[in-house]
């Protein structure tokens, strides 16, 4: 592994870890939701070992993040996303169609005005 790999693959790690803190799961939990040892999950975790392809997705998957997230750390995670953008007032009383309409309203305004999110 050269070293762009090594800091890709750390970087990776990185992220998986904050993933599956904030999803409130050990290792040794995720690794037995995906059927592998919790000692896997620690090496994904410590860049010592890249998962393949089809791992990534349900790493990505079980943890409600994206692969892009796992991978360049770009996306925000679904759980993250939702935290932040969950208010107090009446639109949570909306049906789901509404509420998904605003926030593509909103985007669209926030675009338009040259707003950019976090």
């Amino acid at each position: 592994m050269d070293v762009q790999e090594q800091n890709v693959t750390k970087k990776l790690g990185e992220r998986l870890r904050k993933a599956r803190e904030a999803k409130g799961l050990t290792q040794a939990q995720l690794g037995a939701l995906l059927n592998v040892s919790d000692a896997t999950i620690n090496r994904y975790e410590k860049g010592q070992r890249s998962p393949d392809p089809e791992m990534l997705v349900k790493l990505a998957e079980a943890l409600n993040v994206s692969t892009d997230y796992l991978l360049t750390g770009k996306q925000a995670s679904i759980l993250e996303y939702e935290a932040a953008h969950r208010t107090d007032d009446s639109t949570d009383e909306l049906p789901e169609e509404a509420r998904r309409s605003l926030e593509e309203f909103k985007e669209f305004m926030l675009r338009k005005y040259g707003k950019k999110r976090d």
